[in-house]
């Protein structure tokens, strides 16, 4: 478990991500496509600070659905094809959020194993053998994992002998009245004749299957922690 004290979005600074990293980031990090907001990448130094946003921003539809504890599923535009993009409301402070996030990480079903075989920084190198693939049954792949702590986490596919194409994020948002939006967004090509549409039902199916755990295990560990006060930082 990653201590607490690391994951305070207050102590996430700039100077804590290297040269490397800020590369990686900003070929592959995208800014949270939450409403009122632009999709401009974040400079690092601005990603550092968690951003919050009020619940009357979403529309009318996703306010009654995530004040249900129901996912909101839907897509977001990325690399050029449409990333499956879900969120939920959780009654926990963010950084509560982010620790139960690697926490479930940990015991994903679809993964057989998952170790590092490099790290840098806030950087990783994994290999990743997954399981319970339509079709495809199971595939080893390589990939690369970037984090802003208490904020983000993107990943992506390097090496594989299946798949064409997998990647995601990871966005952790404070709700200015409590609590905490988490948006898990994916695009996975097997590299088989299978309809995107098809393959996107599995994917929405699955976000929306993890992020209630993640809600469940939030709220249940640390039923009190919505009530904290937003970290110094926030904006």
């Amino acid at each position: 478990m990653i201590p607490v004290s690391l994951l305070c979005f207050a102590n996430a600074r700039a100077g804590d991500i290297s040269s490397e990293e800020n590369d990686a980031i900003s070929k592959h990090f995208e800014h949270a496509q939450l409403p009122g907001r632009t999709t401009a990448a974040l400079p690092v130094s601005a990603a550092a600070a968690t951003p919050s946003i009020d619940l009357s921003s979403f529309s009318k539809q996703e306010r009654e659905l995530l004040e249900k504890n129901q996912v909101v599923i839907g897509t977001l535009d990325h690399n050029g094809h449409k990333r499956v993009r879900a969120r939920v409301k959780i009654a926990a402070a963010p950084h509560v959020v982010w620790e139960t996030v690697h926490e479930e990480r940990k015991t994903d079903p679809d993964l057989a194993y998952s170790k590092v075989l490099e790290t840098n920084g806030h950087t990783s190198t994994l290999e990743q053998k997954f399981q319970l693939i339509p079709v495809v049954g199971t595939a080893i792949c390589e990939m690369k994992n970037v984090e802003i702590p208490g904020h983000r986490i993107d990943y992506w596919l390097t090496k594989s002998e299946r798949f064409k194409a997998l990647e995601g994020s990871w966005v952790i948002t404070a709700l200015r009245e409590g609590g905490t939006i988490l948006e898990l967004s994916s695009y996975i090509d097997m590299g088989l004749p299978i309809p995107r549409t098809m393959q996107d039902m599995v994917t929405g199916k699955k976000l929306e299957r993890r992020l209630q755990n993640i809600r469940k295990m939030a709220e249940q560990a640390h039923p009190h922690s919505v009530a904290r006060k937003p970290e110094a930082g926030i904006q």
